[in-house]
């Protein structure tokens, strides 16, 4: 079940930032962004993203990315340098 929402939450990801990129030359191969969209859209792709965006509405999850993302901040963070 974590390696689904893992697996989601990374192609949405990587989904999305694909999309935000102009492509590059005209290549005859398949490139990895070609074969992760590819799989995004099989029926196992699918079934992952749906299970990753209902896992997301949980609040417990919600709990748990919350504390990892202000930990996260905190590490950022520079003693006596305001945050930007």
């Amino acid at each position: 079940m974590k390696q689904t929402i893992i697996l989601a939450m990374l192609l949405s990801l990587t989904l999305s930032c694909a999309s935000s990129e102009s492509r590059e030359g005209g290549s005859e191969e398949p490139g990895i962004m070609d074969k992760i969209i590819e799989k995004a859209n099989s029926e196992e792709g699918q079934k992952a993203i749906q299970m990753g965006k209902e896992k997301l509405q949980d609040p417990a999850t919600q709990e748990k990315l919350k504390g990892l993302l202000s930990k996260e901040k905190k590490k950022k963070e520079i003693p006596g340098v305001p945050a930007q």
